[in-house]
């Protein structure tokens, strides 16, 4: 993290404030290396940090919770909240042609890359590469073609324990495919 300001902890800037504001800022789940260096913490009371973090937000008044996956951090909308709020979300994570191949790896996983194609066609080799890029799927060398599986951080984002919760789950609307 390219950062030009003293992230000196003092009594008007703690620790716990530093780490809120960047989970809150950033875009994409920040590493804890990246949350070292802006505190200046050691690893141990960093994990203190984060587990008072953890433990504010774990009340039942509180609408966010923290989630970890890989040793990155980021804020989370808890889920019985979701739906009430999740139309003041203007814009989508991921784009509907993305999702959609998504859905169809996640239903058939793991599934052979060329199998993915054919059902969604040539532009699901972009898709698969923002995917991986994203680490919402892996692939290993299969013959000519590769094997995709959901990873544990798709789990953890879309709240599965496995994914027979998501085959066993309701039936997604018509207007989702």
């Amino acid at each position: 993290m390219n950062n030009s300001e003293s992230t000196e902890i003092s009594p008007d800037r703690s620790a716990k404030s530093i780490i809120e504001a960047a989970l809150f800022l950033a875009s994409e789940p920040v590493h804890k290396s990246e949350l070292l260096d802006l505190t200046g913490l050691g690893e141990e009371k960093l994990d203190e940090e984060l587990d008072d973090i953890r433990r504010d937000l774990s009340h039942p008044d509180r609408g966010l919770r923290l989630s970890e996956n890989n040793d990155k951090y980021c804020f989370r909308i808890k889920r019985e909240l979701l739906d009430m709020v999740k139309y003041l979300a203007p814009h989508q994570d991921m784009s509907r042609g993305v999702l959609r191949t998504l859905s169809v790896i996640a239903y058939n996983s793991p599934v052979l890359q060329k199998e993915v194609v054919d059902i969604r066609g040539n532009g699901a080799y972009d898709h698969i590469d923002q995917l991986i890029e994203r680490n919402f799927i892996k692939s290993e060398k299969e013959g000519r073609t590769k094997l995709l599986s959901v990873t544990q951080y798709f789990l953890d984002y879309f709240e599965l324990n496995d994914l027979d919760e998501l085959r066993e789950g309701e039936s997604v609307p018509q207007e989702y495919l």
